[in-house]
């Protein structure tokens, strides 16, 4: 069995060169049962426009078959209208992009599950989150989810949640938030309040597996 993972930053495999960040799906890849080959595709910055036009969608289909899981989960960068390069309307081009990406996995006989995209550190001066983060994004997917008879994660939600109860200092610990002289790679600290740590990465893949933990294309898949 694979998993096959397409996304952004927030999925993406990293290495030495970018540590302490990492991609939730390596946190994921430590509990997975020994046959399970998980395929990361995800890479900083695409968006579902992006992920098309550079080849790299093709590239992932070329990998998935009938013994494949397809996890995709975009919006980070759909969502940036200053950028034209990346921008996608969330009812038009969003929408259709991630229709096509299900579409096509199906036509391979994959298993398709939809992940809304992971909430942003963006606190208000209340100790909530801000309600515009991903907005529009994250009910266009689940809408892609339904009209193609696929089932979803809401990341979103459950990843908002989440860091408002940790609360507004200890939820740093979940992103690349950290002050100077704490990580060789990065002497100058860093105020990212996107990008995971390994705890947000475990964070994230928990909520992920309690959401998947009764379907059944998952049960031979983790060994917790």
């Amino acid at each position: 069995m694979k998993i096959v993972c397409m996304g952004d930053s927030t999925m993406q495999y990293n290495d030495e060169t970018t540590f302490p960040q990492v991609g939730w799906p390596q946190a994921l890849e430590e509990l997975l049962n020994k046959d399970v080959r998980l395929m990361n595709f995800a890479k900083n910055g695409r968006s579902t426009k992006t992920f098309m036009e550079e080849g790299r969608f093709e590239d992932a289909l070329r990998f998935t078959d009938k013994d494949s899981i397809v996890l995709i989960e975009f919006g980070h960068n759909d969502e940036h209208d200053y950028d034209p390069k990346t921008h996608t309307r969330p009812d038009f081009e969003y929408h259709d992009n991630l229709k096509y990406m299900v579409e096509e996995c199906k036509k391979k006989g994959a298993y398709v599950l939809l992940c809304t995209p992971i909430y942003r550190r963006m606190f208000l001066q209340d100790g909530t989150l801000d309600p515009k983060c991903h907005a529009g994004y994250q009910e266009a997917m689940i809408r892609v989810a339904s009209e193609t008879g696929v089932n979803y994660v809401d990341l979103t939600s459950l990843t908002k949640k989440k860091i408002e109860e940790t609360g507004v200092e200890e939820s740093k610990e979940y992103f690349m938030n950290f002050a100077s002289g704490v990580y060789e790679n990065y002497p100058e600290g860093k105020s990212d309040n996107t990008h995971l740590r390994m705890k947000g990465a475990r964070m994230v893949r928990d909520l992920f597996i309690d959401a998947v933990r009764k379907d059944p294309n998952f049960k031979e898949c983790f060994n917790v």
